[in-house]
């Protein structure tokens, strides 16, 4: 009869050790079917390269968006460029991380499972036996749970994060916009004074074939022809130097596109009329300076970062209190060493302590470029009207005169060199001036936060392509 009791309970026993080991796979199996398997991604350089090579300028080059003005716009330039710039392009890429710790600050702490062989040894040394108590009794599960309020600062500090990082992009685009602008300027004001060289090179050589029939009929000395010589070699020496610049601002605005060194755009020349320059001149500095607060991005970012340093002051502080673990009991974390998280926490107000000083020393950065840029403009106006309205006038009128002077045999050869070589000068600053004034514009608009392009929908396509591991 005990035989049978004995054997019936270890049948008994075994029946729902089995169903324990079954209840274990079927709770252990979820969690393998969820994991995700590995994919490999190699790089391929050679096709990076020729996938750069690949892009192409797809705006018409038509249309530039000023009416009877053919070529592409600064703004045009500038829209491609933060679609396709590939700085850019990777700081976007950084938003699906961003977005993916967002997701892992508002999850609860996994729960720890675990078993304890003590109850199981203990029976054996002393009893010599074992049974499925033994077993049970030491599985164990324990609960982290989150200290008041702390979620919620986590989930927040990611929040602004994010924000944040989306704030650096459109700083970034805005910067990059800057740099479109005045290489758009660069390269027309060099292209300008190279068609500029060509048509002068023409009068400088009529010039010295006149001056070399002028020396064999002995009306000029060999000095004379030599100086118009002299006039048409140096423009040849200047019109290598501009055909220098020309490629080197070409490549230069390529590269902030992202297109190939070697594409050749064909630019609009865009110029400001009088109305809106004056428009431009004719405001209020101080409302210029409060309205850059809330236009421009590189502030935007920085009050971003300064929220992120509140919501991590909250989170640290939270941290202070106890951690509690629930399950067949209570664990607690007080937290002696870590001096109740008080180390942290000012470390975290300090930090937000210095974002604040940052931001005060970047709204007098902003106040003063304004001011500097409104005033560059001011100045590079009144030069440039002196110039086309005094200088170069005058150089023309004296070029023409000369010229019936000379007929009339009033004025010498070498005056009417002298008088040419002005002429050239005049027009070459003038280019110069204007293009100067052009560059000082779009720094105004930049430093006031209105020069910003949008970026063409179609190339922020990459961004939502990110892959989120759930």
């Amino acid at each position: 009869m005990i035989h049978d009791f004995i054997r019936a309970k270890k049948h008994s026993e075994s029946h729902r050790f089995q169903a324990t080991k079954w209840v274990a796979a079927l709770a252990i199996l979820p969690a393998f079917s969820a994991c995700v398997s590995y994919e490999a991604a190699p790089l391929d350089l050679p096709q990076t390269l020729l996938d750069l090579e690949a892009l192409e300028w797809t705006t018409s080059p038509s249309d530039s968006g000023e009416q009877g003005v053919s070529g592409a716009g600064p703004r045009q330039l500038a829209s491609f460029s933060v679609s396709n710039n590939p700085s850019l392009k990777a700081a976007r890429a950084e938003i699906g991380i961003a977005e993916a710790l967002l997701v892992e600050a508002g999850l609860l702490a996994d729960p720890v499972i675990g078993w304890n062989g003590m109850d199981l040894l203990a029976s054996q040394i002393v009893d010599g036996t074992s049974s499925m108590v033994d077993v049970l009794t030491g599985i164990g599960i324990s609960i982290p749970l989150p200290r008041p309020g702390e979620l919620d600062a986590k989930e927040g500090l990611a929040q602004w994060r994010v924000e944040e990082l989306r704030r650096e992009i459109t700083a970034a685009e805005w910067r990059l916009t800057q740099e479109v602008f005045l290489a758009y300027e660069n390269l027309l004001e060099s292209e300008t004074l190279l068609q500029q060289s060509s048509d002068v090179l023409e009068i400088t050589l009529s010039t010295k074939k006149y001056f070399e029939r002028a020396l064999g009929v002995g009306a000029a000395t060999a000095i004379q022809a030599n100086l118009a010589a002299g006039d048409v070699l140096s423009l040849q020496a200047q019109r290598m130097r501009l055909k220098a610049n020309v490629r080197k601002a070409r490549q230069g605005l390529n590269a902030l596109l992202g297109l190939p060194p070697t594409t050749i755009l064909v630019i609009a020349n865009i110029s400001v009329s009088a109305t809106d320059l004056s428009q431009e001149l004719d405001v209020d500095l101080e409302v210029l300076v409060q309205q850059s607060l809330s236009l421009r991005p590189d502030i935007a970012a920085l009050q971003a970062s300064y929220e992120a340093a509140e919501q991590e002051v909250q989170l640290e502080i939270a941290r202070q209190f106890p951690q509690l673990a629930v399950g067949p009991g209570i664990q607690v974390t007080p937290g002696f060493f870590t001096r109740f998280n008080r180390p942290a926490i000012r470390t975290a107000i300090a930090r937000r302590e210095a974002l604040r000083v940052l931001m005060n020393q970047q709204v007098h950065e902003a106040r003063r470029s304004i001011h500097n840029a409104f005033a560059s403009l001011q100045e590079s106006r009144r030069q440039l009207d002196f110039l086309e309205l005094e200088l170069l006038p005058n150089a023309e009128s004296s070029l023409q005169l000369a010229g019936v002077a000379f007929d009339a045999r009033e004025v010498t050869l070498l005056e009417i060199l002298t008088l040419q070589r002005v002429l050239i000068d005049a027009r070459t600053r003038t280019t110069e001036a204007r293009a100067e004034m052009q560059r000082r514009r779009w720094l105004l608009q930049a430093a006031s936060g209105t020069l910003l392009a949008e970026a063409e929908a179609e190339a922020l396509q990459d961004t939502d392509s990110n892959q989120t591991v759930r």
